[in-house]
């Protein structure tokens, strides 16, 4: 008498060599595909349905049809990009929820290539992340000019007109302004969409060029195999001016390694930097090279009352938004920042939002960064002047 594991084993292999017969599918591999399973049939297309061992029946239900293979007991087909594979449902018994008579079949030849489909599929069903405080038409440019410019089918379209696969941007401002924002909701996009991305920081760039082959070294930092991002975080030492620099033999093979990246698919650079423009080298600022600058000053009033918004309920609904951004004005994005930190701080320290408080907190700690003499304590139990002085 044959144990519930050996009808087990019995049942699925007769359902997995089923499926090989019906769908000609050569040595199958079953495959549960749990939370990867709606946006991978999302993207695939829909096939026949066959019979499972001869025996083929549909399911008229409208509940799910989108992601249901519309059967009790058969084979529905799909393809995804060239791969064929097939979903076998065999509703036998309460127990056909199981995996072993519920599940999908692809060839072995072909499983990694779909495991990499289905990882595609999932992260580009995920929906897109909040782009960050910033006026909607700067935003605007900084998705055409890199995720839109990225796309496939925009690709396809420059390259066949014979435009540029390959574009140049600048992120120039006071430090604290949206840059680093920017540049991190491009990241996750890519990653959300599947473009390649790298961060190429000054001490990259240095270790590089002091390399036994700089050219080479410096090369590979722009190398790309498809289409993505390369994110060139202060690279003032880089770009600035050949004239006033007097560094112009590294400038060179920066400049050479900007011009001479291949990439089949297409290709973004994104820098940041803090200095002004006219440090910043004329040969780098060409068309080609950079095509796009944009300009990150202080937050405007309307800007800062956004980045409130984004705050937690709590917060915005213990502290009037208007006094905020009145006693903001003249900070940055990071500075606000800080004056949220402070009042985190201070409510789990005393369980009370006290913008005041944050605000003159702010002021003593900026006035001791520029006046260390003292070592007065900055954080959690931190004495503030005015606590001294018994104007707690």
């Amino acid at each position: 008498m044959s144990t519930p594991l050996q009808r087990y084993i019995e049942d699925h292999k007769f359902i997995l060599d089923a499926i090989s017969k019906a769908a000609n599918i050569a040595d199958p591999m079953a495959v549960d595909l749990d939370e990867f399973c709606n946006p991978l049939i999302a993207k695939s297309k829909r096939g026949a349905v066959l019979p499972l061992d001869g025996v083929l029946i549909r399911d008229w239900d409208p509940d799910y049809r989108k992601f249901w293979p519309g059967l009790r007991f058969g084979v529905r087909m799909y393809e995804i990009e060239g791969i064929r594979f097939a979903r076998a449902y065999a509703g036998v018994s309460e127990d056909a929820k199981d995996h072993c008579y519920n599940f999908f079949a692809v060839a072995r030849q072909d499983y990694h290539k779909f495991y990499r489909l289905a990882l595609t599929c999932r992260r580009k069903s995920k929906p897109p992340g909040p782009p960050p405080v910033l006026p909607s038409a700067q935003i605007e440019i900084l998705r055409k000019n890199t995720l839109d410019y990225l796309d496939p089918k925009n690709l396809r379209r420059i390259k066949s007109y014979g435009g540029r696969a390959k574009r140049g941007l600048l992120l120039d401002g006071p430090p604290g302004n949206g840059k680093t924002s920017a540049c991190r909701w491009v990241y996750h996009e890519c990653l959300r969409l599947g473009y390649e991305n790298r961060f190429v920081t000054p001490d990259d760039y240095r270790a590089a060029r002091n390399a036994c082959n700089p050219a080479e070294a410096i090369r590979r930092l722009f190398e790309f195999d498809k289409a993505g991002v390369v994110f060139f975080d202060d690279m003032d030492i880089a770009l600035r001016d050949r004239d006033k620099a007097g560094e112009s033999d590294d400038q060179a093979v920066f400049l050479s390694a900007l011009d001479g990246i291949q990439s089949n698919e297409g290709v973004v650079y994104m820098f940041t930097t803090n200095c002004s423009l006219n440090r910043i080298d004329p040969a780098f600022k060409r068309p080609g090279r950079l095509d796009v600058v944009l300009h990150f000053p202080l937050p405007d009033a309307s800007l800062r009352r956004e980045l409130f918004q984004r705050w937690h309920f709590d917060i915005r609904n213990a502290i009037d938004c208007e006094t905020v951004v009145r006693d903001s004005q003249g900070n940055s994005f990071a500075e606000l920042e800080e004056y949220k930190n402070l009042l985190v701080m201070r409510f789990i320290e005393c369980g009370q939002w006290d913008w005041d408080w944050a605000l003159r907190q702010f002021q003593a700690n900026r006035a001791e960064l520029q006046n260390q003499k003292n070592g007065r304590q900055v954080g959690f139990n931190a004495i503030a002047p005015h606590a001294v002085n018994g104007t707690h």
